[in-house]
């Protein structure tokens, strides 16, 4: 468990790392074409091209975030079992239906996982397997996942929908809330200890 935690937040930093890269050199690159680019028909061409280059690694980051969020809940062979079967299903979808069904698959399991995670953090439940421990540190881990995980659905799925928006809000307040109870565990353990 130890090395899956250890390659999986290794692949993480990695993926997110080639996704900036890939934002900050698509950026210079674009604003060295034109003045006010993003006035032009050049920032189009821009989105459409960055959404391209990005897709690759928001893939790659959806699979680790599918093995990543099944680990608070399954444990050795049951966890193989588990993502086994949910990557499979993904891709069986892609290849039957179209590959955007499966990657929705994807997120609709993983965050359904999450809010279960969510749910037996919230009753203390020892099923559970976190890296530490602590209440607000493990439901700041579990917020984060599930926002990230709203994002990237929003991000690759919903990017013409009317209420893109709105689910991009709730996924940066997930992740904001996520962040806070994560960075700030310990003072808000001692503050609930004071009031307790």
């Amino acid at each position: 468990m130890k090395n899956l935690n250890f390659f999986l937040i290794l692949a993480t930093v990695i993926i997110l790392t080639a996704i900036g890269i890939s934002f900050f050199v698509g950026t210079v690159y674009s604003s060295t074409q034109a003045p006010n680019w993003t006035g032009t028909p050049l920032y189009q061409t821009y989105l459409d091209k960055m959404n391209v280059a990005v897709l690759p690694f928001a893939v790659a980051l959806i699979v680790v975030l599918g093995i990543c969020i099944p680990k608070r809940l399954f444990k050795d062979a049951d966890l193989l079992k588990v993502n086994g079967l949910l990557l499979g299903i993904t891709f069986l979808i892609a290849i039957t239906i179209d590959a955007k069904t499966g990657i929705g698959f994807l997120f609709i399991a993983a965050a359904l996982i999450q809010l279960v995670v969510i749910a037996l953090t919230f009753v203390g439940s020892k099923r559970l397997s976190f890296e530490r421990t602590g209440f607000f540190l493990q439901l700041g881990s579990a917020l984060l996942h599930l926002g990230l995980v709203i994002f990237f659905f929003d991000f690759l799925l919903l990017a013409d929908n009317p209420d893109h928006l709105t689910v991009f809000w709730v996924a940066t307040l997930l992740i904001g809330l996520g962040m806070l109870f994560s960075f700030y565990s310990q003072e808000l353990n001692h503050i609930g200890h004071r009031e307790a």
